[in-house]
């Protein structure tokens, strides 16, 4: 059985350029005999990432189908308390 999945929404804390993820992502899908149909888009520094985020989580359409896989931000501050 063939399955389509729909992807939306941003890769955090990647540690490789933009070309370079495309690279390794391309050959994830390829490695799997997956293709891809869409678009990708470097973060640019007037983007507001976290702000974006915020709006998913909030947003109803995301609450009901998103899938969040976050790093936890709050460690240094809990340490602090």
């Amino acid at each position: 059985m063939r399955f389509d999945i729909r992807l939306d929404g941003y890769i955090v804390n990647c540690d490789k350029e933009h070309e370079e993820f495309l690279a390794a992502f391309i050959e994830w899908l390829e490695s799997n005999g997956w293709g891809y149909a869409g678009m990708s888009l470097p973060v640019t520094e007037e983007e507001d990432i976290e702000a974006e985020i915020e709006k998913m989580l909030k947003n109803e359409h995301y609450k009901k189908w998103g899938a969040f896989s976050l790093p936890d931000d709050d460690e240094e501050e809990g340490e602090s308390e």
